[in-house]
């Protein structure tokens, strides 16, 4: 398990450049397969298209890497989508941009910019997250304490999750690795022991990003 950045959702973003319409559809895939599954929805969805070029990144044992300039002349379409994604550092995400030829020609510059541009925009529009590794906690919290300990979090951004209230307080948090020694400590001296933390799971959290 490791931190990465991909896309916040899957969805799509359209434009328009010297009437041709370029629609950039983007998602986040977890192996090859789902790319190609991902993609060949989509060429389902646009099978009126003139072209439908794709690119994806995905860690499946390894990271893998492809493209597909699709009737495009060659490198004028998979390369800058996959480049954006490279720039962006992303992983686990699979794009297609269709297009509908609009009767005037681009040449190769102007596919590059078009393809590169599409693909760009609908990342900024969409959003990016980083997948975070966290370590989840469940805490057991008396009721006289709760309120102090709600303050707490919300002036640390620490979301409290799956709360029960029963004869005490329950809920998850989830702590960066690299600050949830730190973090615990801290809360075990600030609420003099008084609150319980057991320690669960690893797991991803989703941490809003902004494009560059």
């Amino acid at each position: 398990m490791q931190n990465y950045k991909t896309i916040a959702q899957t969805g799509s973003y359209e434009k328009d450049i010297k009437k041709s319409r370029f629609i950039a559809h983007i998602a986040q895939t977890f192996s090859e397969d789902e790319a190609k599954t991902f993609i060949q929805q989509v060429r389902d969805q646009e099978s009126g298209a003139t072209h439908n070029c794709t690119a994806f990144i995905v860690m499946d044992n390894v990271l893998i890497e492809r493209m597909s300039d699709d009737g495009e002349p060659s490198g004028t379409a998979g390369p800058p989508i996959l480049n954006v994604l490279q720039q962006q550092e992303l992983q686990n995400v699979t794009v297609v941009v269709t297009r509908y030829f609009g009767g005037i020609k681009l040449g190769a510059g102007g596919l590059i910019r078009a393809y590169s541009s599409t693909t760009a925009e609908a990342v900024k529009e969409i959003g990016l997250v980083e997948n975070r590794i966290q370590q989840g906690f469940q805490l057991t919290i008396p009721y006289h304490l709760f309120d102090k300990f709600e303050n707490y979090a919300r002036n640390e951004k620490i979301n409290l999750e799956n709360k029960q209230f029963t004869a005490d307080v329950k809920c998850e948090i989830y702590l960066d690795l690299n600050i949830a020694d730190k973090a615990v400590q801290t809360i075990k001296d600030l609420f003099q022991n008084q609150i319980t933390l057991k320690e669960t799971d690893k797991t991803y959290k989703q941490i809003p990003l902004e494009a560059n």
